[in-house]
């Protein structure tokens, strides 16, 4: 028997995949980035997914690192 939150995880699940199928379609454009010492050409879409999966990533490594200093500051 499925529980209410798997139910929930498996919605959430397709809607990110639906929202990112959106965006990589709906943003066909070419986006020159110029890294240090290379160009790449790459969809717009494609950008905007990498670095919000970066963004995201980001975030949630520093809530765990601000967590877990505030629980060492509660136990010591």
């Amino acid at each position: 028997m499925m529980r209410w939150s798997t139910i929930f995880l498996l919605l959430l699940l397709a809607t990110v995949c639906l929202m990112s199928f959106i965006i990589l379609n709906l943003n066909n454009s070419i986006v020159s980035v110029d890294l240090l010492f290379s160009e790449i050409e790459i969809n717009l879409g494609f950008i905007l997914l990498i670095f919000f999966l970066l963004g995201f990533c980001i975030s949630i490594m520093l809530e765990i690192f601000y967590f877990l200093s505030k629980k060492q500051n509660k136990d010591g």
